[in-house]
């Protein structure tokens, strides 16, 4: 997985995403979630537990 950059990650655009946050433990299952769009990931880093840490485009 790679670290969150702190905005959308261009290969991401109009794709799903895994994602762990912040306050997970390694180990717990990722989200799958739209990585952009009306449901879209917050791509932010804000300090908040539900920042997304590390992210992965889904296959």
């Amino acid at each position: 997985m790679k670290a969150n950059p702190g905005h959308l990650p261009e290969e991401a655009i109009g794709k799903r995403v895994n994602v762990r946050l912040r306050s997970e433990r390694a180990g717990d299952p990722t989200h799958n979630w739209p990585a952009d769009g009306r449901f879209g990931c917050r791509w932010s880093l804000t300090g908040h537990p539900a920042d997304i840490t590390n992210y992965e485009v889904a296959s």
